[in-house]
C-alpha cells in the first residue's frame, strides 16, 4: 500500500485545483531476471488522481475566493496503469536497489457521476484512457529465501483522452489532459525461484499492507 501526489492537469480539464491533494496507491507486479543485473516484466498500478480546490465551490461554481472547503477536484478515481518494466540492479549485501523505465497504457474511471459528492467538489467524466511512461527507483530487503520486503518510487506521466466534452470550453471539444503522479509504495515480494549470485531470479509481489 502507499500514497501518490501529482501535478495539475494540463490542457482542457476545467477545474484542476491548485493544492496538493494526499491520494491512494498500489502496486502489483510480476518480474524475471535477464542475466545478472536485468530484470523484465509487468506492472500494475492503481491510484486515484486529484487535487484540493483552493476556493469554495458550490455545484461546480466557485462563490468565494480565497477560501477553500478542503474538498478535492478529482481527476479519476480509479486509475489503473498497466505497464511493461525494465529494471537494472545494484545488489548489496541483503538485496538491491533497482532503477528503471516503465511504458504502458491507462485507463481513468469515476464510477460516481454526481457532483458534488461530500468529498469532492468536481469529478471528472468517467472513461478516460491513454498512454502512460516514467521511471521509477526502489530497494529488495531479501528476509528469507522466498519472501523479500520492497519499496518503491515512482513517476508516472499519464495522457488521458476522453469522448465527453470538456465543460466552459467553447466551442465544445472532447476532454483531454495530461498528468505526472508520483507514487510510493511499499510491500512484499514473493520469490518463484532462487539463486544465490542473482539474489531473486523471478518473482512478484504486492505493493500493499
Amino acid at each position: 500500500m502507499g500514497a501518490s501526489i501529482n501535478s495539475k492537469a494540463t490542457n482542457n480539464l476545467a477545474y484542476k485545483g491548485d493544492g496538493i491533494a494526499i491520494n491512494y496507491a498500489t502496486s502489483f507486479f510480476a518480474l524475471v531476471n535477464i542475466g545478472h543485473n536485468l530484470q523484465i516484466g509487468i506492472d500494475a498500478n492503481v491510484l486515484q488522481l486529484s487535487r484540493t480546490s483552493p476556493d469554495y465551490y458550490l455545484n461546480g461554481r466557485k462563490v468565494i475566493d480565497g477560501r477553500t472547503d478542503g474538498k478535492q477536484f478529482i481527476y479519476s478515481k480509479v486509475t489503473t496503469a498497466l505497464d511493461a518494466v525494465l529494471n537494472k540492479k545494484f545488489y548489496t549485501r541483503y538485496g538491491y536497489f533497482y532503477g528503471g523505465i516503465g511504458i504502458g497504457v491507462s485507463v481513468a474511471r469515476n464510477f460516481n457521476k454526481n457532483t458534488p459528492s461530500p468529498s469532492a467538489d468536481y469529478i471528472a467524466p468517467d472513461g478516460g484512457v491513454g498512454p502512460v511512461f516514467g521511471l521509477q527507483v526502489g530497494y529488495t530487503y531479501n528476509f528469507s529465501k522466498r519472501f523479500a520486503f520492497n519499496i518503491e518510487a515512482a513517476v508516472r506521466d499519464f495522457d488521458l483522452d476522453y469522448s465527453a466534452h470538456a465543460p466552459v470550453f467553447k466551442p465544445y471539444s472532447y476532454l483531454h489532459y495530461r498528468v505526472v503522479a508520483y507514487p510510493v509504495t511499499a510491500g512484499i515480494r514473493y520469490c518463484f525461484g532462487f539463486h544465490k549470485a542473482h539474489n531473486v531470479h523471478t518473482g512478484g509481489g504486492i505493493n500493499a499492507e
